[in-house]
């Protein structure tokens, strides 16, 4: 299409040369122009004036020339309007504005004016095909090149014209996207200044309409003449009231937010016949256009600058279009680092499926080692190991490749953030990472790294983890019998250990998803007729504590003994989840992972030397001494270099009538009858479990060394049974005293677990029910599969727990030992542990 500086178009391809234009429209009315110029034929007319296409003999050039139409030629007011039009717009150089190139009188009297030809788009057009289906969802790129960020460009490009206009002291009063021409080039032009007018002057008197010239005022988005100047859709409530004294640049910019209004919604902010339009944009505001632009995605800053733009009261409105355009500007500076920052944050996140990949391909690896490992025996030579060795060798090269990929993510996704700093989908993904970050550290206790990645949750989140913040969890508790009162009590760290304080009652179970904040806690669980419970629980943030199995959708009912099911030394470690492993400063500790432990008892103490003794000599009551023989505590065989059961020196001592009575020494020290047994081997331990349980009608057993793990840990992966934190006073270790021993099972009160059991980080290890494997026991679908180890089995034996003789960092309760079963030391003795029913 082509425009003239006055807005008049024509439909004229640009492919079209002077000779075919000048044959489309006739030249049979010869007029008479300045030698300089050649007469091409009119291109377009309206009601006053009308446009010639000419040529420019001195400068070789096509030009347009407007003049009045003969039939208004002699009105004094239309020439007086044509010649205020060609000064203001000769008066206004700037690259969105058409220049005034020359002008003069023709041999009839009549005005005229050239101006260069611009040959595009109105913005009305580009509008509609930008929106393109009303139906969609989205803004179209259309086939030459316009998207919607291009065309609020072309939008800021108005602005700043008229700014330039507003600046000169001119107001253009007819703004409107008819009135908005985009050149071949992008040029953006704002097209004719007919009605405009510099502030402070007295403009001319609207011109009558021409003899037989038919106004269409019909149509709203026309330009009417008479007392309310200008395009109803567009303009002001001031212009619409006929209020001529107050139209100034703020009117202006009402029309521009119009204009704003439709290339948002996709149409003009009012429609109907012109007369119902004015008296529309009179009496109040148009729809919102987030509202009128149905399901098109109106950016919320757009949005509100058009809001203040088309501000019904003049003060609440942007000074000038300068202002406008400057925040338009900053939206689209804002607009184009976001994009930037987009394409930077996509491609950090192309780089996530790559560091899952090698993380899953690095625990596939480490499976695979711990396989192998657990099917080789700890003294089987290095041909057979070193397979598994390798696995685990590349596994750590992939750990090393998925480190340095995260790096590169964070540092992209950071980058992102650089350009710019409200980038959504940047925040979202370092959210997410910061949240999982968050959870993995307060599930290993770090509270260093805890405090640093809440406080960068914080930071990114955008309310996805409000929950998650928030620190609360839900808690869960059914028990069998129902009805029972529960006390709860919450772990906190003081003098270096994880104290309960009580927090207050939570009523009669069942308890369904009672809301706590995050943390670890103690429920003590009570009932008539019942023993009283401990049942520890963690409650993670925006989790839930809820007992159910695995495999199961409801909570499992804790059975809670009956008065004298338990004896003064046996403690109920009821089922549930546990944390296991994940201590990389624990000696051989498993992987951490959260597993289903089915409800136990184990004795408080250690089996000490007073209860091993009336074992030893119930067996010779019995006539069974040679066991009693091959059971009794001795030297290890390695002192006397003699591998036979009976080899080595007992212990104990044979007194009156043959029965075991203390003996033996320790460092000048005679042995103590409360001290924990030692120098058995894990033949003795079992036997010994065996004959309580035929003594007692109880299935003793040796326990799991997971049940163990999780009788020390409870619920919250602590690194100790009293805490996350090492104290030689707390447990019987090598650094307890300058003179290294054993002690009585009750001198370290301290050394207690949250269930509370005595003496599970020193004293004396626990000979355990497995053979000792590198991938450790049985577990199926998450729940422990208890897997005793048979008698004759020659392979390692699990030994668990703390001793007199290694340092208290070697207690960790992840810690995993493995001994020969006919091998005794004097840091392994026996505990023993049986389900609670059957």
């Amino acid at each position: 299409m082509s425009r003239t500086q006055d807005g008049m178009i024509t439909a004229l391809s640009s492919s079209e040369d002077a000779g075919s234009e000048a044959a489309r429209f006739g030249a049979a009315k010869a007029i008479a122009l300045p030698p300089r110029y050649h007469d091409l034929g009119c291109i377009a007319s309206g009601g006053f004036g009308e446009v010639r296409r000419v040529y420019d003999r001195d400068l070789g050039r096509t030009v347009a020339m407007k003049l009045l139409r003969p039939e208004v030629a002699s009105s004094i007011r239309a020439a007086a309007r044509f010649l205020a039009e060609m000064r203001l717009a000769a008066g206004l150089q700037h690259p969105g504005i058409v220049a005034v190139l020359d002008g003069g009188t023709l041999a009839d009297g009549r005005a005229w004016f050239t101006m260069p030809e611009v040959r595009g788009r109105t913005l009305s057009e580009i509008i509609h095909d930008v929106h393109g289906d009303a139906a969609s969802g989205t803004f179209v790129e259309t086939p030459y090149g316009f998207s919607f960020r291009r065309l609020v460009d072309a939008f800021a490009r108005v602005c700043q014209a008229v700014g330039y206009a507003h600046q000169r002291g001119v107001v253009h009063r007819d703004l409107k996207p008819d009135n908005v021409m985009v050149g071949e080039l992008g040029e953006v032009m704002v097209m004719d200044w007919g009605l405009g007018r510099r502030l402070g002057e007295h403009a001319p008197a609207p011109v009558e309409e021409a003899a037989g010239a038919a106004p269409d005022e019909d149509r709203p988005t026309l330009t009417r003449h008479g007392d309310v100047l200008g395009t109803p859709a567009f303009m002001s409530p001031e212009q619409a009231r006929g209020e001529q004294a107050l139209l100034g640049p703020p009117s202006d910019v009402y029309a521009l937010g119009a204009i704003l209004y439709h290339a948002l919604s996709g149409h003009p902010p009012y429609a109907g016949a012109a007369a119902f339009v004015v008296l529309q944009v009179r009496a109040g505001p148009p729809p919102d256009v987030r509202a009128a632009a149905g399901n098109k995605p109106v950016p919320d800053d757009l949005a509100d600058i058009c809001r203040r733009a088309m501000a019904r009261e003049i003060a609440h409105r942007h000074p000038d279009a300068e202002a406008l355009g400057r925040e338009v500007l900053a939206w689209l500076d804002g607009a184009r680092r976001r994009d930037q920052a987009l394409v930077i944050a996509t491609r950090a996140r192309a780089i996530a499926p790559a560091i899952a990949a090698l993380r899953a391909r690095k625990a596939d690896l480490l499976a695979e080692a711990r396989h192998r490992l657990s099917t080789a025996r700890p003294f089987d030579p290095v041909e057979i190991k070193a397979p598994a060795w390798d696995l685990e060798e590349q596994a750590a090269a992939l750990g090393r490749e998925a480190a340095l990929k995260e790096i590169a993510w964070l540092e992209g996704m950071s980058g992102a953030l650089t350009l710019d700093p409200d980038l959504e989908e940047a925040h979202a993904a370092l959210a997410d990472h910061y949240a999982e970050s968050l959870i993995a550290a307060e599930r290993a206790s770090s509270g260093e790294d805890a405090v640093r990645f809440e406080a960068l949750l914080r930071a990114h989140d955008r309310g996805r983890h409000v929950a998650l913040l928030r620190g609360e969890g839900a808690l869960s508790l059914v028990t069998d019998p129902p009805g029972a009162s529960v006390s709860l009590f919450r772990y906190e760290p003081a003098q270096r250990r994880l104290v309960p304080r009580f927090v207050g009652e939570l009523g009669p179970t069942p308890l369904l998803d009672a809301v706590v904040p995050r943390g670890s806690y103690l429920c003590v669980v009570r009932a008539e007729g019942r023993c009283e419970t401990r049942i520890p629980v963690w409650v993670e943030r925006g989790g839930r504590w809820d007992g159910v199995p695995p495999g199961e959708s409801e909570p499992l009912p804790i059975p809670l003994p009956a008065e004298g099911e338990l004896g003064p030394d046996e403690v109920y470690v009821p089922a549930g989840w546990c944390w296991i492993g994940g201590d990389p400063q624990a000696s051989d500790s498993l992987p951490g992972r959260r597993l289903w432990v089915d409800g136990f008892i184990l004795g408080r103490y250690p089996v000490t030397n007073r209860e091993y003794l009336i074992f030893l000599n119930d067996l010779i009551a019995a006539g069974r001494e040679e066991e009693a023989l091959v059971f009794c505590p001795r030297d290890p065989p390695s002192l006397s270099g003699a591998t036979d059961a009976r080899a080595g020196r007992p212990i104990y001592t044979r007194g009156e009538g043959g029965r075991f009575v203390l003996g033996g020494e320790e460092f000048g020290r005679r042995w103590q009858p409360d001290w924990p047994v030692a120098l058995i081997d894990w033949h003795g331990a079992r036997a010994y479990a065996a004959w309580l349980s035929a003594r007692t009608g109880k299935p003793w057993r040796l326990p799991g060394e997971l049940e163990r793990e999780k009788a020390a840990r409870g619920a919250d992966a602590r690194v100790f049974p009293w805490g996350n934190q090492a104290d030689p006073t707390f447990a019987r270790a090598a650094e307890s005293d300058t003179l290294p021993m054993r002690v009585g099972v009750t001198a370290y009160p301290l050394d207690e677990s949250p269930y509370g059991v005595r003496g599970l980080a020193g004293n004396i290890r626990d000979h355990c029910l497995e053979v000792w494997r590198h991938a450790g026991p049985d577990v199926s679908g998450g729940r422990l599969v208890l897997s005793p180890a048979a008698a004759g089995d020659p392979d390692f034996r699990s030994n668990r727990g703390g001793a007199w003789t290694s340092p208290l960092e070697r207690s960790r309760a992840a810690a995993r030992f493995g001994n020969l079963p006919g091998d005794r030391r004097e840091s392994i003795g026996v505990r023993v542990a049986r389900s609670l029913r059957g």
